[in-house]
């Protein structure tokens, strides 16, 4: 449910255990009331957070540029490992889908060297491809109030003619940088 806000632009999501019933013939007999999502995060952070979480590049450096988090659609993505390799875990979502995955032994042994990339993910990625299968493809729409800006890499603030590395970066309006780099 928590990451679920961030898919729903900040909005709650309260998880439902029935979706429906229906009677032998196929017609539906109850539904829950649709549930209604209080705004529990700024829209714009919750995209931001999005934004973050989706980057391929960025994480490149640790997962590769061909990282088992990709699933052919947008999605974001969380793992983590304990530090004496008992769990793992990777948290991910569409626009339309969230899914957890924890890995571990039952009794509480660790596992040898598999972290949240080489054990939960795996699971997690075959999930989302297999529940995500012929639903179409959504984005994470961007809310308004955000603006994108030009940093230096190094210092992210905005470059001078010197600065070697840049790249845009997205900030919430108000708060891009007004300084410029003072490293290079």
């Amino acid at each position: 449910a928590a990451y679920a806000a961030f898919a729903n632009q900040g909005k709650s999501v309260h998880p439902v255990m029935v979706l429906d019933v229906k009677d032998e013939s196929g017609k539906t007999i109850w539904q829950p009331d649709p549930p209604r999502g209080d705004q529990v995060i700024d829209p714009r952070v919750a995209w931001l957070i999005n934004d973050i979480l989706s980057d391929n590049l960025a994480r490149a450096p640790t997962f590769t540029t061909h990282s088992i988090l990709q699933i052919g659609r947008p999605a974001a993505a969380k793992t983590g490992t304990t530090t004496d390799w008992h769990d793992n875990w990777t948290v991910g979502f569409t626009p339309d889908l969230v899914v957890g995955v924890w890995a571990g032994n039952a009794d509480n042994r660790a596992m040898v060297k598999v972290s949240g990339i080489s054990g939960a993910a795996p699971i997690w990625h075959d999930l989302m491809l297999e529940m995500l299968k012929g639903k179409p493809e959504r984005a994470f729409t961007a809310p308004d109030g955000l603006t994108r800006v030009e940093v230096c890499i190094e210092s992210g603030l905005l470059p001078n003619p010197n600065c070697p590395h840049r790249r845009e970066e997205w900030f919430i309006a108000g708060t891009e940088p007004t300084e410029s780099c003072a490293q290079h």
